[in-house]
């Protein structure tokens, strides 16, 4: 029986102190979650730099699945189950605003310094006058090539949407797949859609569109439909079936000369394979007489949850975000472009062009992200695009039918395009 007290008191003094260190611990601990898995070790290093800076803290990390990503963390915030810090999409945009008029996300404190971020960064994360993120990225999208497999079969950079498709028939009748497309990622369908739209229609289209001078159902916009319903034939057997880490595989490896995505990519396709020589261009128009445009966006921000924990110390992580030296940390990990002015980039060809891509080539008007056809239900992006485009290439509507589903869709709330 003294045996038996004696360790029990034992046992009593070991959680007596242990349980001061765990909530000191638990205290000085801030949980991030994104559905960018690739910034592991952006948050790892900026805990490093943090502690080196006097600060006491711990960073917790957690990437989430891309296409579940809006509802967990919808849920979590609901059953106050969620984390302190949080990835949030962009502005205009109806999943950021809802969270916003629910208050589960928080305005920032008006003492972070955001002064190096251009205007344009800025209005993709405010509301009714209110910031509520500190943008971490902006995105250039298009179309990535194997730069050794285009110089083996002497192929240029198409200037038409036809020399496209020429440099892809020399591909396939070369044995080499052209394209790898990640058809079961509805999201990945949507952005090549919109990518393809803002060269092949123009941004003087697209502003017409959004002004209400045409519609969905315009010749333009089916025969963009049209385009990308023919060239599927230059895509990988089976193709409906693959996902996004598929075609980072594939691409990484040179089992593809070809894929329509996001500088993003490129920090997974180099781990990889460290020795792939990758190029970029932006979806080339339809005529030689048009100019190509890319599609850019503000890829998102860091936000303060209602779930915070310890909101002076999410504070810190923030003004910490918002300096050039977050900016450095973040490029050089994932070879984005920061959002931040006056970071240090990644001395690299490739970054080198998209960064000049952003700078001198973007699309002033868009239709998918941060465009105002995504903010309301239902939406071109979650609602038109992603079911319509699998649907589309499966063969279960044509491209006449695609723009008739946009049409109804978009028509129902968005006023420009009422039918009179």
């Amino acid at each position: 029986m003294k045996k038996f007290i004696l360790l029990l008191i034992i046992l009593l003094l070991i959680v007596t102190m242990l349980v001061p260190s765990v909530l000191a611990e638990s205290k000085n601990t801030i949980t991030i979650w994104s559905w960018r898995g690739q910034d592991a070790e952006v948050w790892q290093k900026v805990e490093n730099e943090m502690k080196k800076q006097g600060v006491d803290i711990k960073i917790e990390f957690t990437s989430v699945m891309q296409t579940e990503y809006d509802s967990k963390v919808n849920l979590s915030l609901q059953t106050m189950t969620g984390p302190d810090l949080v990835y949030s999409r962009r502005l205009p945009g109806g999943r950021t605003e809802t969270l916003i008029k629910n208050s589960l996300y928080l305005p920032l404190n008006e003492k972070i310094d955001l002064s190096n971020f251009p205007q344009a960064a800025l209005n993709s994360v405010t509301y009714n006058g209110k910031v509520y993120g500190v943008p971490f990225a902006v995105q250039v999208v298009g179309i990535f090539y194997n730069k050794d497999i285009y110089a083996k079969y002497n192929l240029s950079v198409p200037k038409t949407w036809d020399e496209l498709v020429s440099n892809a028939e020399v591909l396939q009748k070369n044995g080499i797949t052209p394209f790898f497309v990640a058809g079961k990622e509805a999201w990945m369908l949507t952005m090549q859609h919109a990518m393809c739209g803002v060269s092949i229609l123009g941004p003087e289209w697209i502003k017409d569109l959004t002004e209400g001078k045409t519609n969905f159902l315009d010749p333009k916009w089916i025969d963009l439909n049209r385009k990308l319903n023919d060239l599927k034939k230059y895509y990988q057997d089976g193709f409906m079936a693959n996902t996004n880490p598929d075609q980072d595989a594939a691409f990484a490896f040179g089992q593809t000369a070809m894929v329509f995505f996001g500088i993003w990519g490129y920090q997974n396709w180099k781990d990889f394979n460290p020795d792939i020589n990758v190029g970029y261009f932006m979806v080339p128009p339809a005529q030689a007489d048009q100019k190509p445009y890319a599609y850019t966006y503000m890829d998102g921000a860091i936000a303060m949850t209602s779930n915070v924990k310890n909101k002076e110390l999410a504070n810190k992580v923030l003004e910490f975000a918002a300096t050039p030296k977050f900016g450095t940390i973040f490029s050089n990990v994932t070879f984005n472009i920061p959002a931040v002015s006056g970071a240090e980039t990644p001395d690299d060809p490739l970054l080198k062009i998209a960064v000049d891509t952003y700078n001198n080539h973007a699309s002033p008007y868009v239709y998918w992200v941060g465009s105002v056809f995504t903010t309301q239900k239902p939406s071109l992006y979650d609602d038109v695009l992603s079911p319509g485009m699998q649907a589309m290439y499966l063969g279960k509507i044509t491209p006449e039918e695609l723009a008739k589903m946009a049409q109804d869709a978009i028509s129902q709330w968005y006023v420009p395009l009422m039918k009179k």
